[in-house]
């Protein structure tokens, strides 16, 4: 105990001494934006005229001052509701003294933005793929936006002429439009949804949003909180049962046998049929049959097979399709013996 005793009083010392140090190096840092008042949207206005023309017609322009209370930042309105209080920086002119998304990082700006779209859009966006690369929320949204149609200088991503407008979105204060905005980052699906078979993104009919929640989800970031079919379903509700004869592939996963973005193969298929197909089963009894190549007997009168040897090999290994169309499932049991009512056949 009595060891203890001077090393106490050391430790006492020492704090006294650096007491000093540390109040002149608080005195030397530059001034805390949060410790400024507020200086009203008039005030920014002053210097940045342009910016604040496009601002009034912003959602965020319109907040009142107790729908911002309580927030991590400040209590104010208008620009001081995301760039903190700024009467510091008003009356020096110092960038250091306001916040600005610019020079921020990308975890700081969200932050910002999270203190108000956390229990909405940002509810899932620590787990996002998005947020995982460092995104930040003004990579793809532009607050400072008016809705007054502008010209644009740039050429539309790939051949999706179809689907872009000189002005800017009419939701969501994005930066472009969607899916211009989306495939500026997602080559790949670029290239996919210029093949034959896609959803109708490029005619307009579609957005990436219809089917993507882009703020995160538990699911690839789908629109769903369940599985993916519950989201394919939501559009093609025919294929969705439940059926007494089902294909267990349908049932466990869409994505098994089809590719959304865009395919060569039709109805977006991963590959054209028989492939596709054989990669589950094996192929059919009937392709290792060789065909007739004489003449057959007939009730009606004697008969030639057209196709020669390869006919039975041409009607039974091109498309399954052809006689197992139901391959979503069925009520009807199938005709076939070895199939058991199993076949999808009707």
């Amino acid at each position: 105990m009595r060891r203890l005793i001077p090393f106490a009083l050391l430790c006492l010392l020492a704090s006294m001494l650096a007491a000093p140090a540390r109040a002149q190096s608080a005195a030397a840092s530059p001034p805390n934006p949060q410790a400024a008042n507020l200086a009203g949207a008039e005030t920014c206005v002053g210097c940045h005229a342009e910016i604040g023309a496009q601002f009034q017609r912003n959602v965020h322009a319109r907040l009142a001052e107790f729908e911002t209370r309580g927030r991590v930042r400040h209590r104010g309105a208008g620009c001081e509701a995301c760039h903190g209080a700024g009467s510091r920086h008003a009356e020096s002119g110092d960038k250091e003294l306001i916040f600005s998304f610019k020079k921020e990082e990308a975890r700081e700006s969200n932050e910002n933005c999270l203190a108000c779209h956390a229990e909405n859009a940002g509810h899932e966006w620590a787990s996002s793929d998005h947020a995982l690369t460092g995104m930040s929320c003004t990579d793809c949204h532009r607050i400072h936006q008016s809705r007054r149609p502008f010209a644009t200088t740039e050429k539309p991503v790939g051949a999706m002429l179809a689907m872009h407008a000189d002005a800017p979105p009419p939701r969501y204060s994005l930066v472009k439009p969607e899916p211009q905005l989306c495939l500026e980052c997602h080559r790949d699906k670029t290239a996919q949804m210029l093949f034959t078979s896609h959803h109708p993104v490029r005619e307009g009919k579609m957005q990436c949003s219809s089917c993507h929640q882009v703020h995160g989800s538990p699911e690839r970031q789908l629109r769903t909180d369940e599985r993916v079919n519950d989201l394919c379903l939501k559009c093609h509700t025919a294929k969705q049962g439940p059926f007494v004869f089902e294909h267990p592939p349908v049932v466990e996963n869409c994505l098994t046998c089809h590719e959304p973005h865009g395919t060569v193969a039709n109805n977006l298929l991963r590959q054209n049929e028989p492939f596709l197909c054989l990669q589950c089963h094996e192929a059919h009894f009937h392709v290792g049959r060789s065909g007739v190549t004489g003449t057959v007997t007939l009730p009606s009168g004697g008969s030639t097979n057209p196709f020669g040897e390869k006919g039975w090999r041409t009607a039974f290994g091109t498309k399954c399709s052809e006689c197992h169309s139901q391959v979503h499932g069925t009520d009807l049991p199938g005709q076939s013996v070895p199939g058991r009512g199993r076949s999808l056949i009707r």
